[in-house]
């Protein structure tokens, strides 16, 4: 009698939501907690703190790089093993630091270790286990470091004010090895194969596999310039919900700020279930563009509305903008590359969404200083919105005339 396996794919679902959370949920989601009395304990400003989060988050962006590598050469378990002792440790040692120094350097061990097992190797495995229903499954697991930050928040924010930030990161790193369990205890493989099944929803062709050898080098260069760029500008724009307090002082609506980012942080855990869901009712082209066009008018009602229901509804389309770096762009990556392509593909579009983040976190702020008004600032977000928009359009293009070639 043959064995009915189909729990495992729900092991490899709920695998990734741990590996996401623990990497990107635990690691940057909830670092602003720390912030504040991490720099009162140690007498320096916040803006030195915040710097120990740029490195973790460049770290883990290179470090991704070398997570398909890693998969490969020690498997699944065993990678995800080592990389859980080494972020389990580093993470209690940040508990024990005299100086912002050492946190620096304990958060980039954390970001080495939070790269290897995080969003590359949860959705390169995702890839090889679902073809049916491939962008719902990839939705949950990344919109699971969202779920994990808005559950944890309040409760790693009470142990800080009771018990000081060192208990707060003791307890981050027991989160960090409960999230990761899954993963080490379930009977899951990095590849379906490995236990005689097929992907979820079957096996399925793309034209990548058949294009000639001149054609897939014609892919690479190409497609993978453009879907940096999409990247690059969809990761920009994310940048800007952190400073929605600061607009909404700008406006005279201090109590809108609070809200703006409630609703926009909402729509970001939401919004990428949406985004999964679409993707497989209607494709990937339709649904990212859509999505593109709604934060294109959020930004806009941001940039001219003083009304407080407007503000808030506006922050909440602004909110898709998270989906358009984290699920647009896994999903553009296998459609336009296959399941195959995937792990060598996807880690250079990820590293790119960080630093393109990390960076416009910065110039955004800047540019405000410089023209003393978020409305230009905004709308030049908007420009880089449309920019991403044009860019899923030529990609598409790209493939139909690949596609008619092969």
């Amino acid at each position: 009698m043959k064995e009915n396996k189909n729990y495992i794919y729900w092991f490899v679902v709920i695998a990734a939501c741990g590996m996401i959370g623990s990497s990107i949920g635990l690691g940057i989601n909830v670092a602003g907690l720390f912030f504040s009395p991490v720099a009162n304990d140690f007498g320096i400003g916040r803006g030195s703190v915040s710097a120990t989060l740029m490195v973790y988050n460049i770290v883990q962006a290179l470090t991704g790089l070398l997570s398909p590598f890693s998969l490969r050469m020690l498997g699944l378990k065993k990678l995800v093993i080592i990389g859980t002792i080494v972020q389990v440790a580093s993470t209690f040692m940040l508990s024990m630091c005299p100086n912002v120094e050492m946190l620096m350097l304990c958060n980039g061990i954390r970001g080495f270790a939070s790269g290897m097992i995080g969003s590359v190797a949860a959705t390169v495995m995702i890839n090889y286990w679902f073809n049916k229903n491939n962008g719902l499954m990839t939705s949950i697991a990344l919109g699971f470091s969202g779920l994990a930050a808005a559950v944890l928040s309040p409760v790693l924010s009470g142990i800080i004010a009771n018990s000081g930030w060192r208990t707060g990161y003791m307890a981050v790193a027991a989160a960090n090895l409960l999230f990761n369990l899954p993963v080490i205890l379930f009977p899951i493989v990095l590849k379906p194969e490995y236990k005689m099944m097929e992907p979820y929803g079957g096996r399925k062709e793309t034209f990548a596999a058949h294009a000639s050898e001149k054609g897939a080098f014609t892919i690479s260069v190409s497609m993978m310039a453009i879907l940096m760029v999409f990247t690059a500008c969809s990761a920009a724009v994310a940048a800007l919900p952190q400073h929605f307090s600061g607009i909404a002082e700008s406006y005279n609506m201090l109590s809108t700020g609070a809200l703006m980012v409630s609703a926009c942080m909402i729509s970001n855990t939401a919004g990428k279930i949406l985004l999964g869901t679409l993707i497989d009712r209607i494709g990937s082209k339709l649904s990212v563009s859509v999505y593109a066009a709604v934060v294109v008018c959020g930004a806009l009602l941001i940039a001219f509305s003083r009304n407080s229901a407007v503000l808030i509804a506006a922050a909440a389309m602004y909110g898709l903008c998270y989906s358009l770096g984290t699920v647009s762009t896994a999903m553009l990556t296998r459609e336009m590359f296959g399941a195959d392509k995937y792990s060598r593909v996807y880690p250079k579009l990820a590293m790119t969404t960080t630093l393109s983040n990390a960076i416009f976190t910065t110039v955004v702020g800047m540019l405000y200083d410089m023209s003393g008004t978020y409305t230009t600032v905004i709308l030049f977000l908007a420009v880089l919105v449309a920019v991403a928009f044009a860019m899923v359009q030529l990609a598409y293009m790209k493939k139909a005339k690949m596609a008619a070639a092969a």
